[in-house]
């Protein structure tokens, strides 16, 4: 039997995949998710079908033969959407890339060119499996030719097709021509649906049969139609009817799928963002290891100093035995000073007795070797995650690795586009190197310390390539960061911050065990009362975590309204719980539980699991490049989470204590965002108000209630404040509405009063959005740069969406830009004043630090002056403070 032929009908799979794919772009703006579903379902259909002659289809550009028939067709359909045409040059370019025979003709459409493959081919003898969605093509199936939708993944046979509309394919295009096809303009005949049309063409046979037998026909509007209409069913024929003499190639080799060009499809997928379609073609070239060296002798460390005399940049790297910087022993170190050379010098590696390995120095020797290279003020260390090896040198050596310092995993944050990977293989393999993975190198060992027990030279080589990956990135970065104006920002800001974040991270903050104990308990016991509670509105048990069950009892037993359908079921999310709540007592009960529930299991049961046994301390994580605006956020645990406005959230807060004998001191930046804003906009009230020392809610309260200063309650102030805030984050009037329980006319009055007020925030807000249309990008004060490729969408959600993150992130941005300034400012001031005082923890626009109570007094001034001089903008910044013995407050 001959070998099957498969021909895509590529027009149709364009607008399939345009409509089947919610909208995507690339950090550039172009769209994408045409793009991507018109891939992915080539690639299935390959991997799934494994064709041996394939072929794909397209309309031709411009008018066709049909046009010149009835110069109508087609005439209501309406021009491609400008987001699907700038896609259609890319999958031209995967089509060729995948070396896909592609046929298009011009004043032919697809439909004509498929009919003429399957002409010319099943007269070989070939069958035909032609891949499309389209009616019209059902005209074609055969004992020959199926239709495949892989969409719907149906296959359209003789039999399937008969049993669909009762008739044979070959019936098909007069059963066609009588209905018509509005999408098309095709006219047809008025009044002849489906059931009709294959009644007459079951009885007559067809078009001919149909009006040679008129007479057959009972007296009826039916028969006036089918009689007045007669040119309109002959020329719907013709325009329905498939040619199948198009010039097509001829000879069967033409139609050979073969091997696709990785290279290209690489270059359009790193193009489009499509990082999960990289992964599977590797194009990638394996890092030269010629110049790697493992030193293991004195005589090989000192050629190793000697080559490191002139140098002005290393990279550097550790290999350790943990994750976990403070507690991991070190095993090697690599450094790399150039693109020809690296070195690697074990320290820790183990044999299978666990005993140190021979061959490695002893690490004393290597510590007092590279102490003065690490220390130089004139060479600038490199690294990709610099606080982790920061971190272990600190630990294991007692120094620290001087400035200047660059991290390629920061710079990779600062320049590249949000979702991308930040690891170093993953930014190597984006540029074409291929990098040994931690698993292949420790062959599957799962002992944490496994790499203790790799073989020297294989981690020499891994370690190695990691040294040389990080050079190649930062020679790549340091240039684009100059470029992009974001050079200050990195060396200035970011790299002071990533030594300040692994101090912190080492000193840590007490925990009182006993708080958490006692509250164990206490929330267990309301738990149990809630649980109560619940079961008797709800008038029997269930599974309260469970959102099937909940949902069967709020909105089938107790009768409440539903809203948004999931997978599921009817959605019992906090939203829909709050807006519950004002009508029952249950989801009120819920919410409570759910709130009590969270702050038991996440944080009560397990902060006393996260106490290191030797400092007492819990030692969070600080991470510095993940957050778009700049913030800083914190896990293990997420100490920046932890609900404040509850009580309990509050007494929770209360086991964070201070070290014996001392206090600490909480420096919080008052309003800072509005703040920020009234920089921004330059309105002149705004201005006014933070210059003269105002309540700005207060003010806002007055203003937009008409009322007094003096009369201002503390509701109005309450909605004053959210919807101060609410502007910050773009905040809608269904927004303001859901936060403040009111309508959405009077969200809308309370946010008209406002910009009617503060009209210099509504003209920033319009000038930022309008400028990052222009851009593609935001940036804050210092340069900080966010991309909002969504801003000139076509998809009203997605581009109000991205309008959001252009108003705030300048002062969500410029806000996190201050605090890390105050940070380095602080710091800094603390150490030229010779006081103890430590940061402990960044929460938001809070700093928290622990300090003796005698330096107290002499402490606050230092931190007021850094803080409020963080960075010169036309309002003042103004920090309040709390002082304690615990974070409550």
């Amino acid at each position: 039997m001959k070998e099957e032929i498969y021909i895509i009908d590529g027009s149709a799979y364009i607008y399939r995949a345009y409509h089947a794919i919610a909208p995507l772009s690339n950090s550039s703006g172009v769209s994408t998710h045409a793009v991507l579903g018109f891939v992915t379902m080539v690639k299935r259909l390959i991997r799934e079908k494994n064709p041996k002659y394939l072929v794909m289809a397209f309309d031709s550009r411009g008018p066709v033969f049909r046009h010149q028939l009835y110069d109508q067709y087609k005439a209501n359909r309406p021009p491609m959407p400008d987001d699907l045409s700038m896609q259609i040059p890319f999958i031209r370019r995967f089509v060729a890339a995948s070396n896909i025979l592609m046929l298009e003709e011009q004043d032919f459409e697809a439909d004509d060119i498929i009919a003429s493959v399957v002409k010319r081919f099943t007269a070989l003898g070939h069958k035909v499996v032609i891949v499309s969605g389209d009616k019209d093509l059902l005209q074609l199936v055969s004992d020959d030719v199926v239709m495949w939708d892989p969409m719907k993944d149906k296959v359209m046979d003789l039999e399937a097709v008969k049993q669909k509309y009762g008739l044979r394919p070959d019936q098909l295009l007069d059963f066609f021509a009588l209905m018509g096809d509005s999408s098309d303009n095709v006219p047809g005949v008025p009044g002849i649906g489906p059931k009709t049309a294959e009644k007459l063409i079951g009885d007559f046979a067809s078009l001919d049969g149909l009006y040679a037998h008129l007479d057959d026909l009972k007296k009826s509007k039916m028969k006036e139609n089918i009689i007045g209409n007669r040119a309109k069913a002959y020329l719907s024929r013709d325009l329905i009817s498939l040619r199948s003499d198009v010039p097509i190639p001829t000879q069967l080799d033409s139609y050979l799928l073969r091997d696709g060009d990785d290279l290209q499809l690489a270059e359009i997928y790193t193009e489009l963002e499509f990082a999960s379609l990289l992964k599977g073609i590797d194009t990638s070239t394996a890092v030269p290891v010629e110049g790697f060296m493992t030193v293991r002798d004195s005589r090989q460390l000192a050629e190793l100093v000697e080559a490191l005399k002139d140098i002005d940049i290393l990279a550097v790297d550790t290999e350790t035995t943990s994750l976990n910087a403070r507690n991991a022993r070190l095993v090697g170190i690599s450094l790399c000073a150039d693109l020809k050379r690296a070195w690697y010098i074990p320290v820790g590696h183990l044999d299978a007795d666990g005993n140190l390995a021979e061959g490695q120095l002893d690490a004393r020797e290597v510590q007092a070797a590279l102490t003065p290279i690490l220390s130089s003020p004139s060479i600038t260390k490199v690294a990709h995650n610099l606080k982790y090896d920061f971190t272990v040198i600190k630990q294991q050596w007692g120094i620290e690795i001087a400035a200047p310092l660059a991290d390629t995993l920061i710079a990779a944050y600062l320049l590249e586009s949000e979702g991308r990977s930040l690891k170093l293989d993953a930014l190597c393999l984006q540029r074409g190197l291929k990098m040994t993975s931690f698993d292949e190198v420790v062959a599957g060992d799962k002992r944490e310390d496994c790499f203790a027990y790799v073989d020297i030279g294989k981690a020499g080589i891994y370690s190695c390539e990691d040294v040389y990956g990080t050079l190649l990135l930062w020679q790549e970065f340091e240039p684009q960061l100059h470029e992009n104006k974001l050079m200050e920002l990195f060396r200035d800001v970011e790299m002071p911050i990533v030594t300040i974040l692994a101090r912190m991270e080492l000193t840590g903050i007490c925990l009182d065990p006993s708080v958490l104990d006692t509250l164990s308990v206490e929330f267990t016991g309301k738990l149990k009362i809630l649980e109560q509670q619940i079961y008797g509105l709800a008038g029997h048990e269930f599974n309260i975590n469970s959102p099937a069950q909940l949902a069967q009892i709020l909105f089938e037993e107790q009768g409440l309204p539903h809203g948004r359908k999931t997978k599921t079921g009817f959605s019992t999310d906090v939203k829909v719980l709050e807006q519950l709540a004002k009508k029952h007592d249950l989801p009120a009960l819920i919410l409570r539980y759910r709130t009590l529930t969270k702050l038991l299991t996440t944080y009560v049961d397990k902060l006393s699991l996260l106490q290191d046994p030797k400092t007492g301390r819990i030692h969070s994580s600080f991470n510095q490049a993940v957050a778009a605006t700049g913030r800083l956020s914190s896990s293990d645990p997420n100490l920046q989470n932890i609900p404040i406005r509850t009580e309990e959230g509050g007494r929770i807060r209360g086991a964070f204590v201070p070290g014996p004998g001392l206090l600490f001191l909480s420096a919080d930046y008052s309003q800072i965002d509005l703040r920020v804003l009234a920089h921004y906009s330059q309105d002149p009230a705004l201005l006014k108000a933070f210059r003269s020392g105002e309540d700005i809610h207060a003010r806002t309260a007055a203003e937009i209630f008409g009322v007094s200063p003096l009369l201002i309650t503390s509701e109005m102030r309450r909605v004053a404040k959210s919807i101060n805030f609410g502007i910050v984050y773009g905040m809608s009037s269904f927004g303001l509405a859901s936060q403040l329980d009111i309508g959405r006319k009077e969200a809308q009055r309370f946010i008209d009063s406002y910009f009617h007020l503060y009209t210099g925030v509504e003209k920033f807000m319009r000038d930022i959005v309008e400028k990052a249309r222009e851009n593609g990008y935001v940036t804050t004060l210092l340069g900080r740069r966010r991309a909002v490729p969504e801003i000139n969408s076509k998809n009203k959600v997605r581009r109000e969406f991205a309008e959001r993150i252009a108003i705030n992130t300048p002062i969500q941005g410029t806000a996190a830009d201050i605090i890390k300034l105050a940070m380095i400012r602080c710091e800094k001031a603390l150490i030229e004043s010779r006081l103890s005082a430590r940061m402990l923890l960044q929460v938001h626009d809070e700093l928290v630090f622990e300090l003796p109570e005698a330096e107290l007094e002499r402490t606050r001034p230092i931190i007021t002056e850094a803080m409020e001089h963080a960075l010169k903008i036309d309002v003042p910044l103004v920090v309040n403070f709390e002082v304690g013995k615990s974070l409550a407050k």
